[in-house]
């Protein structure tokens, strides 16, 4: 069983990636790192399960290390006779953290359309969608296929 070519998951959930391979004799499983060393537990932040799985434990923000948290993992299945190598996985954490969206009048004038922009910081902008936009205190403007 090969893992996802992916896995993005929250520091406050942890994630994992399962492996398993069977065999005669029955394969053992390792994990290896994007330079292709073996990578083993690191205390409160990345395990390796006996089952074959890496379990990405759930961490504080400041325990964010980008070597372990955004990076790329390859299992490997061995025995005697030989040993595969899975896909590349690419792995991504996301640090649970505040933030603000600002709006920017792009263009208006006085008794026409105004066009609004909204703002997302980068360090989000991949991770957040806009579902709506909100005229206080509570007239919802939703997508539509008009416009």
């Amino acid at each position: 069983m090969e893992p996802p070519p992916r896995l993005e998951f929250s520091n406050s959930s942890g994630g994992w990636l399962d492996c398993s391979a069977s065999g005669s004799p029955q394969p053992s499983i390792d994990w290896l790192s994007v330079d292709g060393t073996s990578v083993g537990d690191v205390s409160g932040i990345r395990r390796v399960l006996r089952n074959g799985t890496l379990f990405l434990q759930p961490f504080a923000a400041a325990s964010y290390r980008q070597d372990i948290h955004s990076t790329v993992y390859r299992c490997v299945a061995s025995n005697s006779v030989g040993r595969i190598i899975s896909r590349d996985v690419q792995v991504r954490a996301v640090v649970t953290q505040a933030y603000k969206v600002d709006v920017e009048v792009v263009g208006a004038a006085r008794g026409c359309t105004a066009v609004l922009k909204c703002i997302i910081p980068s360090f989000v902008k991949d991770l957040v969608r806009i579902i709506s936009w909100v005229q206080e205190p509570s007239f919802f403007i939703y997508p539509s296929l008009q416009g």
